[in-house]
């Protein structure tokens, strides 16, 4: 394990760095209502704080803070856009029963 200092602010560069990815998502896609927007961008900062020293890890690079800054932008951003596609299939889907929604996210027709 390593310095638990440095994993603080491995941490940190993670979190700071999928809050802006999320915040620059919002301007593409705009939240409909603040909670929306906190609630995005606490899974955007969230998903970084988890996933943005494995991305490294598996992509072989190294993991310094500048490094964690960017891997958490790049896993805020595609998390708000996954979070905002999976949302908004439930949202379309909101009457099917889970049949319907398993045959068709598989791409089958009635």
């Amino acid at each position: 394990m390593s310095d638990p200092a440095q994993y603080l602010a491995a941490k940190i560069a993670s979190a700071i760095g999928g809050f802006f990815g999320g915040a620059g998502m919002m301007s593409f896609i705009r939240p409909r209502s603040i909670s929306e927007a906190f609630m995005r961008g606490a899974m955007s900062t969230g998903s970084a704080i988890i996933f943005a020293d494995p991305v490294l890890r598996v992509v072989g690079i190294a993991s310094d803070w500048e490094m964690q800054l960017m891997s958490g932008g790049v896993v805020g951003f595609l998390a708000y856009s996954l979070l905002g596609a999976v949302a908004n299939f439930f949202k379309q889907n909101e009457k099917a029963d889970i049949v319907t929604l398993v045959n068709k996210a598989k791409g089958k027709r009635k």
